[in-house]
């Protein structure tokens, strides 16, 4: 049979503190139940030999020659009631009573050893301790016994009252353990979900973050920090990437102007026109790393409110005579009530901006491009071109894939612009085919 461990950390450790404490209970009751029982067997003797001991002092010769116990007044009421269940016994060599107390005859004085040592022994209900002495040449024996059911022994109640007592205390205690336990242990297990919380916010957006020590087990500290190291060098990793690309872009911008210049100055038209497609191309390119760069890292603080309407109306007014110019049409269609929308509106407006111009460069001439604003704030780019040719429209989102390299004049990263942003902005883009047959592009918040 195989025991399924529970997988929570305070399942496991409760689980097993409960085979502990039945252990421990199994263990520790009997132990202590013989502990109690040999220790007041140890006090029992030790006072039947105190008492042997008063006994032994007190013993007499009479002139006629025979022993005898002489206890005084003080002593003597103590053995002249059967309450306490106290008794004494002299025996001579021979094992007759030479003197005895007056329930002694109720004592088993016969089943006492008569050794040449102080012997304590226990028969039936009664304990007693067996004294040797030999006084002018004559061996006695000196016999003290108690008897535990009378009235007056309170040892074995005093036992058995503290057994219960000590029960009533134990279990209870054993049962509270695990709990209290488990409350502690919550705590840590709090501190520690919050610190999983804490990684579980962190992304692209906020590499700034790091997670909390506070209230973490010892144990737990070292992987936190380590996290946080790894967080800061992934954050200046990152840095150094956006840097890299802005000061590629910003380094080309001027060469390229100048370019420019000198390709007006040749003369054959078919080369100049080839040549600043070119050029078109890369200054594409470089806008979009400058772009990307500049998405690396931005705060939610800055978010505004702002009219998703007259953002994409603005988008198609600007893009449309070059549109037009490149031999297609472009549309926008939306309520006309202002949809409000909250975000970084620039960074919003360079998504929509990169999805009509995807739809530009990718569809051939004749092609109408439609943008619509639906009436809970979702941006919908979709034509009637060819649409997506790839099994998988997704990876149209990696950055530097391109799935046609004679389609595309980019280097596959306008779509991870618009991805980026989105994130930023807890938001997804949608990727499939229009009702019309061609590409769909939807930026939903």
């Amino acid at each position: 049979m195989t025991i399924r461990l529970p997988r929570s950390l305070i399942g496991r450790i409760l689980m097993a503190e409960a085979v502990t404490i039945g252990i421990a209970a199994l263990i520790l009751l009997p132990l202590t139940i013989s502990l109690l029982h040999r220790t007041a067997r140890d006090y029992e003797s030790g006072v039947l030999l105190a008492q042997a001991s008063t006994v032994a002092s007190a013993i007499r010769r009479a002139p006629d020659g025979r022993w005898h116990i002489d206890l005084g007044p003080r002593l003597s009421p103590i053995y002249q009631t059967g309450y306490d269940g106290r008794a004494f016994t002299l025996l001579d060599d021979a094992g007759r009573v030479v003197d005895a107390s007056l329930f002694a005859s109720a004592s088993p004085w016969r089943d006492a050893p008569r050794k040449a040592l102080t012997t304590p022994f226990e028969t039936r209900h009664f304990v007693g301790v067996s004294m040797p002495l030999r006084i002018d040449k004559a061996m006695l024996w000196v016999v003290v016994t108690q008897d535990q059911d009378g009235p007056g022994a309170i040892v074995d109640d005093v036992s058995r009252s503290f057994l219960l007592r000590y029960l009533a205390v134990l279990l209870p205690l054993l049962l509270v353990l695990p709990l209290l336990n488990s409350l502690a242990i919550r705590r840590f297990v709090i501190a520690i979900t919050r610190a999983s919380g804490g990684a579980a916010g962190i992304g692209p957006e906020s590499l700034d973050l790091r997670l909390d020590e506070t209230g973490l087990p010892s144990e737990v500290v070292p992987l936190v920090r380590a996290t946080n190291t790894a967080l800061a060098r992934l954050q200046a990793s990152f840095q150094r990437q956006a840097e890299f690309s802005g000061n590629i872009a910003h380094e080309l911008r001027t060469p390229l102007a100048t370019l420019r210049v000198e390709l007006d100055l040749i003369e054959d038209p078919a080369m100049r026109d080839r040549l600043n497609a070119l050029t078109d191309r890369l200054s594409h390119v470089l806008s979009q790393l400058r772009d990307l760069a500049s998405l690396e890292s931005f705060d939610e603080q800055d978010f505004e409110p702002f009219d998703g309407g007259v953002l994409a109306t603005n988008v198609v007014a600007e893009m449309a005579p070059r549109i037009v110019a490149m031999g297609r049409t472009i549309a926008f269609k939306g309520p006309r009530l202002p949809i409000r929308l909250r975000g970084k509106e620039q960074l919003i407006r360079l998504a929509l901006v990169n999805l009509v111009d995807n739809a530009t460069r990718h569809t051939p001439e004749g092609t109408a491009i439609e943008v619509t604003l639906t009436e809970d704030g979702m941006f919908v780019v979709e034509d009637d071109g060819p649409g997506i040719t790839v099994d998988d429209p997704y990876l149209l989102k990696r950055r530097f894939w391109r799935a046609d390299h004679k389609r595309t004049d980019s280097a596959g990263i306008g779509l991870s612009i618009v991805e980026r942003i989105l994130d930023g902005h807890h938001g997804t883009l949608e990727i499939g085919r229009s009702d019309r047959g061609g590409a769909r592009f939807a930026l939903r918040f």
